[in-house]
């Protein structure tokens, strides 16, 4: 007969220990923190690819409407309504919006129906105040102005540049730094950080304020002829996302030419 001291008893079940399962977490919180930036990154970087996209395509919108009514659409503003905001002789504003209604472009749109890019934040757009041939009227957004300027004589007069430092209200430092220093409009994207930016290079693309619409809101925009554009900066104090693209003076001339509305 079995010795009962023998015998086998219930077996014992052995959990984790408190150690163990620390370690467990803290092994799944590495792994998850470092899924986590990545899959941050790849959304940062779809939104900046799209609202790239996104400025081509009003870019594109842009031309066509020249090619309709002989001039560019002035801005719009916050009490516009997303529509342009012309004056007999120019515009109400040389700074302001895209105007998608103007344009008929679709997208998201906010209080104040402005146009925004992939981060909520609206589209700024700016035009030449170019008078080439001194009757007080804006050569690129008064319908017929450009073909009484004549090719030969338009100047368009918006100037981007690599780098703000050693820019004036009115030009690039140099040579080295210009990019382009005739863009009759640009088309602004503030970026991911739109609400908190503080490197020159940022600041140099909106240093005024614009407000009059239903919200009450004031939006930042440019407060001269001179905008900068160069690639995506992360370092501290020098931080860049904006995304800025121009309408070319050869190409709008070139489809003006092609469909016989400029001389």
């Amino acid at each position: 007969m079995l010795n009962p001291a023998l015998r086998p008893g219930p077996a014992r079940e052995r959990g984790f220990s408190l150690l163990e399962l620390a370690i467990v977490l803290l092994v799944m919180g590495l792994l998850l923190g470092g899924l986590v930036m990545p899959l941050t990154a790849r959304v940062d970087q779809q939104r900046f690819d799209a609202t790239a996209r996104q400025l081509e395509e009003i870019r594109a919108a842009l031309g066509g409407w020249a090619l309709a009514h002989d001039a560019l659409p002035c801005p719009a503003t916050p009490g516009s309504s997303g529509a342009a905001a012309p004056t007999a002789s120019g515009c109400v504003a040389q700074h302001g919006f895209v105007p998608a209604v103007t344009l008929g472009l679709a997208g998201a749109r906010n209080e104040d129906q402005l146009l925004l890019d992939a981060w909520g934040n609206p589209l700024r757009y700016s035009v030449s105040r170019a008078d080439a041939d001194g009757d007080g009227n804006w050569d690129f957004v008064v319908p017929g102005e450009m073909r009484n300027v004549t090719v030969v004589a338009l100047a368009p007069d918006l100037v981007v540049c690599t780098t703000a430092a050693g820019s004036s209200p009115g030009a690039c430092a140099g040579s080295a730094t210009t990019v382009v220093a005739t863009a009759p409009a640009v088309l602004l994207s503030m970026g991911k950080d739109w609400a908190n930016f503080a490197s020159a290079d940022q600041q140099e693309n909106v240093g005024a304020m614009l407000g009059g619409g239903p919200s009450g809101r004031s939006y930042p925009v440019a407060s001269d002829i001179v905008f900068v554009a160069h690639s995506q900066v992360q370092a501290t104090g020098a931080e860049f996302d904006d995304i800025v693209t121009w309408v070319s003076p050869g190409a709008l001339y070139g489809q003006l030419v092609a469909a016989g509305r400029l001389p």
